[in-house]
């Protein structure tokens, strides 16, 4: 960064976490970088603004590095400096390490497939509450299309600072006790709420601004936090977290009953709620399924509370991540333990914590469904295969290919598959190994054709020198879901 602007990177991996289509391979991850041309000191953003800098699709799925776990590509840093990312990493660093270093939440659950070791026996959860929030692409992509004049000259859709979606992961909530009883006690997950920590050089109304909940270091954001203790007789106090710039104070006065100032723990310093109950709602699951009726403004099929974490406040701490402050919390049985799924790997994981891969799903519905995954050998000294998942219900059967070459499209429609069969609760059986070996899976069944998968391909000229324009986001040309 200089006096006059600032430089960001962030970090994404070649596969399909990043933005979907191309097969995984060991190429090293792809670092974009984004110059901000004002002065962090006194350029500030109203809330409002459509046009802060650091806003957007890809900004909304980053965070700054030291609010992940330990991530393997990172280490490249110290143990391997002639490698390529790190000659990168040290070119757009103000450092030449990670100063102004962000990650997105795909190529860092991408390191955690790929690094982490998993359990040498399987597990089987109950899956409370799930959530997925999958966009299909359904625009043509067309020459010139970014000179398409828009109304009053807005910012650009996909630069907004607003919320946006996250293909390539499936949020679950895992029933807490039984989480203690067949994985480890919740309590002894490492957990503690602290401010998304950000580079030195930006702005604090730049871009996004969240509490995270940091379980076995994963960062989960907060979206609305309460607690009905300590409030008086039938009280209760509730906060409500917004994605753009607010006030710190807010929350260290929630959880530890006065005003906090700084960012940094004083030394001897303990919270008055130490022992206290609250539960806090994420952003990862704020919405498990649809309305039961839609013409109302809030009625919604599974109620928002079963995918509350409740927690206690243990103590004021330095979150060693990132040298701030934070609040040490122990997770309780009277929630859910969150957890995600990469949809490329199929392999889950409780925050940091690695529970294993995929196996199958069974889910008493209505409609009874389940999830099955499948190896499917290509000849017989295939050791790898290709995999297959199975989603069906009562009604029908959709039959997916390997994950990682599925196309963007039929990639959501797998998403969105194991939602529909699921959301209501499942029984998730974890394994060691990706799936169960298989000769054949069988294939599609049932009027699982929705509607069109997406806009068909532009041309131009006729005959011979007829031109096709864009690239097709489907191998089939309608959308598949299954009949609910």
């Amino acid at each position: 960064s200089s006096h006059f602007g600032a430089s960001q990177s962030v970090v994404l991996r070649v596969g399909r976490t990043a933005f979907h289509k191309a097969p995984l391979s060991a190429m090293p991850p792809v670092v974009i970088s984004e110059e901000v041309p004002y002065d962090p000191a006194t350029h500030h953003c109203d809330n409002l603004d459509l046009w802060k800098p650091l806003g957007g699709h890809l900004w909304w799925n980053s965070l700054y590095w030291t609010n992940f776990p330990p991530l393997a590509m990172l280490s490249q840093v110290e143990e391997n400096p002639d490698a390529e990312l790190t000659a990168s990493l040290r070119l757009l660093n103000s450092d030449q390490r990670l100063a102004e270093q962000y990650v997105t939440f795909g190529s860092a659950r991408e390191d955690l497939c790929n690094s982490r070791e998993l359990p040498k026996t399987g597990v089987r959860l109950s899956v409370e509450c799930m959530q997925y929030e999958g966009a299909k692409e359904t625009s043509w992509d067309f020459p010139l299309a970014s000179y398409a004049p828009r109304r009053d000259n807005h910012q650009p859709n996909d630069l907004q600072s607003r919320r946006f979606w996250d293909n390539g992961v499936l949020h679950l909530g895992l029933n807490a006790e039984e989480f203690s009883d067949r994985v480890m006690p919740v309590g002894e997950l490492d957990a503690c709420i602290h401010i998304a920590d950000k580079a030195a050089a930006d702005n604090p109304t730049w871009g996004y601004h969240h509490a995270v909940m940091r379980v076995g270091g994963w960062p989960f954001r907060i979206k609305r936090i309460g607690t009905f203790e300590g409030c008086g007789d039938g009280g209760h106090r509730e906060l409500n977290l917004g994605i753009c710039y607010w006030d710190d104070a807010l929350i260290w006065e929630l959880l530890e009953g006065e005003p906090s100032v700084g960012a940094a723990a004083p030394e001897g310093a303990k919270s008055l709620r130490v022992g206290y109950k609250y539960w806090a709602s994420l952003m990862d699951l704020d919405w498990l399924g649809r309305k039961v009726d839609e013409s109302k403004q809030d009625d919604p099929e599974i109620p928002p509370q079963k995918g509350y974490v409740w927690f206690t406040v243990e103590e004021t701490i330095v979150v060693p991540s990132t040298g701030r402050k934070g609040i040490k919390i122990r997770i309780l049985e009277e929630g859910i333990v969150p957890a995600w799924m990469d949809l490329n790997f199929l392999q889950v994981f409780a925050g940091g914590v690695p529970l294993g891969h995929l196996d199958e799903m069974q889910s008493e519905g209505p409609p009874e469904g389940s999830v099955q995954v499948y190896r499917i050998p290509s000849g017989p000294t295939d050791e790898e295969a290709q995999r297959s998942v199975v989603v069906k219900n009562e009604h029908s059967q959709i039959v997916f290919d390997e994950p990682m070459t599925l196309q963007v499209n039929d990639f959501v429609d797998l998403g969105w598959a194991i939602h529909d069969c699921c959301y209501q609760g499942a029984t998730i059986r974890l394994s060691p190994k990706p799936g169960k070996w298989a000769t054949a899976v069988g294939e599609d069944e049932g009027g699982v054709a929705f509607k069109a998968s997406g806009p068909p391909r532009l041309c131009h000229g006729e005959g011979p020198t007829k031109v096709m324009a864009g690239l097709s986001k489907s191998e089939f040309p309608y959308e598949r879901r299954l009949v609910m």
